[in-house]
């Protein structure tokens, strides 16, 4: 049984409600709270946690709503945020004046150090917690990894808040260094994952599939469970997005990217070609081969490597491109507009059913356009060319597929052409 942290000795400070608060909980998706016995209220807007009383929260979300021009928020309770302020938190404290400046994406950050790397956070939520008896202090210093860099914001030894750190790459480490010189020297996040400092009989190694390279980069908790942090590894960069492979499933994840890498080699020696040496994943993108302004463009990983162009067909449903191959990817919402016939080929990656290898992207693109949630772009005879295109991919790759629609349709005719029932005859008399 779960039992709640024991917060019993906790103050009556709280944060006040400013227009800090109110902007920043304004553009949130969802405010999330949890309420301890002692009466302890923790709020947070994903990015940040803070305490604050019943009214002060009831004050809030009358304030926020008002702002609100879109749906209305209403409070989720998480009882999760407790263990966030609770317990020994905040080893290494960040005292003197950050380093303030803007960010490419136009968020100020707040830049702090201990001479061995850097502690950055959004200053617009830093500012929040700033003032009074308020002292700042980072969860883990000890530990190089982003995750665990949470700044504590601490009264009097009670927990006040948490804000969750910003992301800080080589490259910004790079640019810092005259800036906000470190006296220990930087090494990259690749180095530190080869150091390998624990041991483990897997991370810093690397894995070939045929087509991207993998780094088993870290054993981490996720969800409450220890995961494999495997991202891709290109030109030497580690991409930022990564799956998520459970200790006892390590094995056979390798064993099924050797097979990978073993197919490739046949298929390529059958087709006369050479298969390339094992790279560094994908080339980063250059603006000839990104081609124009999209918008949307947020998928970067997909069941056939790193997204390198993403198209939005539908809500929910985009066309994307990587290296070597691509295909539609539906969201798990979207697939209930599609038939049980075309989700048999699809196949599941993360939150979405994609389609794409032996036709089955035409599938994905038939359904579309039988209900009508997508139109082909261009001339009319550009469209009718196009759709037959499909239809003769479906009838070589997709046969049943194929006939399943087919007699789908032919029902829906003989239901159409069928002569209306008349509900006021009268009954024919059988007796």
């Amino acid at each position: 049984m779960n039992q709640k942290p024991d917060l019993s000795d906790s103050s009556q400070a709280v944060i006040p409600i400013s227009k800090a608060v109110i902007r920043a909980f304004s553009k949130a998706d969802y405010i999330a709270y949890a309420t301890h016995d002692n009466g302890s209220i923790y709020i947070s807007n994903g990015y940040f946690i803070m305490k604050t009383g019943q009214a002060e929260f009831d004050g809030l979300l009358e304030q926020v709503n008002k702002r609100r021009r879109t749906e209305k928020l209403s409070p989720v309770e998480s009882p999760s945020l407790l263990l966030h302020v609770s317990g020994d938190k905040g080893k290494f404290e960040l005292s003197g004046e950050p380093l303030e400046f803007e960010l490419s994406d136009k968020r100020f950050i707040s830049l702090f150090s201990d001479e061995k790397q850097y502690f950055g956070y959004n200053k617009s939520y830093v500012d929040i917690f700033r003032g009074g008896d308020n002292r700042l202090f980072v969860d883990d210093n000890a530990s190089y990894d982003t995750y665990n860099h949470n700044m504590i914001i601490k009264s009097s030894g009670e927990v006040l808040g948490v804000v969750l750190p910003l992301r800080l790459t080589d490259e910004f480490y790079a640019e810092m260094a005259d800036v906000l010189p470190l006296k220990v020297k930087w090494k990259t996040e690749l180095e530190r994952i080869k150091e390998n400092p624990t041991n483990d009989p897997y991370i810093g190694k690397e894995y070939f599939d045929g087509r991207d390279t993998y780094i088993v980069s870290a054993l981490r908790e996720v969800g409450g469970a220890d995961v494999y942090i495997v991202p891709n590894l290109a030109d030497g960069k580690i991409s930022r997005y990564a799956d998520h492979v459970k200790p006892d499933d390590m094995e056979s994840k390798i064993m099924e990217w050797e097979t990978k890498r073993i197919d490739r080699e046949h298929r390529d020696k059958a087709n006369n070609r050479q298969t390339p040496p094992a790279k560094k994943d994908n080339p980063p993108a250059t603006e000839e081969s990104k081609g124009p302004a999209r918008p949307f463009t947020h998928l970067r990983r997909s069941p056939w490597g790193e997204v390198q162009a993403c198209d939005k067909l539908c809500p929910g449903v985009f066309m994307v491109s990587a290296a070597e191959q691509g295909g539609v990817m539906v969201t798990r919402d979207m697939t209930a507009a599609f038939s049980p016939a075309a989700m048999k080929r699809g196949v599941k990656f993360n939150d979405f059913v994609c389609f794409g290898e032996n036709g089955a992207k035409d599938v994905a693109l038939r359904e579309l356009l039988d209900k009508k949630l997508w139109v082909v772009p261009g001339k009319a005879k550009d469209r009718a060319d196009f759709e037959e295109s499909i239809n003769k991919s479906l009838r070589e790759h997709s046969p049943d597929y194929w006939r399943s629609r087919q007699k789908g349709l032919e029902q829906a005719q003989r239901r159409h052409n069928a002569p209306a029932r008349n509900n006021n005859a009268p009954a024919h008399d059988t007796r």
